[in-house]
């Protein structure tokens, strides 16, 4: 079993929203952006989680957004808290670090805090899947290896994921994406409480 089925929402969202860490409040802030930069119809959010940032969708431009994630109870969230896009949102249960998988097509693909979690090639080939224009990614830079979770009372709940995260570096992470044919298009620096930044690498599909 994938270590992200087994941590509650609850712990999740209550640590990232600590003031000690303040990821949640950062990435929904960063999601607002994300939703409003690019001239399409359609989004996906990898790792979607409790559907932080949802609220931020405007009905009058997305036609449809799909939410990928891997954990049951989160999607079950997701669909509760944002009932009223129900026309708009459908939540996918899918794991990218699968062999075999059917992954929707969308002009924009959302990644935050997700692609530690499958590595670059499984990323790569969830992009290539969804055949997406533009990708916003966000990534954890953290003060060192180490301590890659932040310090907290819900940190044990963590514990599993070591064995899943992945290190991410912006300049790998941008000459994997150019392999696939996605160059970069923005870059965004956003500091955390702990010393920690989050950052956001944008890439446009060379074919468009």
């Amino acid at each position: 079993m994938n270590p992200w089925e087994e941590i509650s929402l609850s712990d999740y969202e209550n640590h990232m929203s600590l003031d000690s860490v303040k990821q949640l409040q950062t990435l929904n802030e960063m999601m607002k952006m994300q939703f409003e930069a690019y001239p399409v119809k359609t989004a996906m959010v990898f790792g979607v989680a409790g559907g932080n940032g949802l609220e931020h969708i405007n009905q009058k431009k997305y036609e449809k957004i799909y939410g990928i994630d891997i954990n049951e109870e989160y999607l079950a969230a997701v669909k509760q808290r944002y009932s009223y896009l129900e026309e708009t949102l459908e939540c996918c249960r899918i794991d990218l670090n699968e062999e075999s998988y059917i992954l929707p097509e969308s002009e924009l693909v959302i990644a935050n805090i997700f692609i530690e979690y499958v590595g670059y090639e499984r990323f790569k080939k969830g992009i290539l899947k969804s055949k997406a224009k533009y990708v916003s990614c966000i990534i954890q830079k953290n003060t060192d290896e180490e301590t890659w979770v932040s310090n907290s009372p819900y940190i044990h709940a963590f514990d599993g994921l070591d064995a899943v995260h992945h290190q991410m570096e912006e300049k790998k992470l941008t000459q994997e994406m150019e392999d696939i044919g996605y160059g970069l298009l923005k870059i965004d620096n956003n500091p955390l409480p702990n010393g920690k930044r989050l950052v956001r690498l944008d890439y446009g599909n060379k074919q468009f």
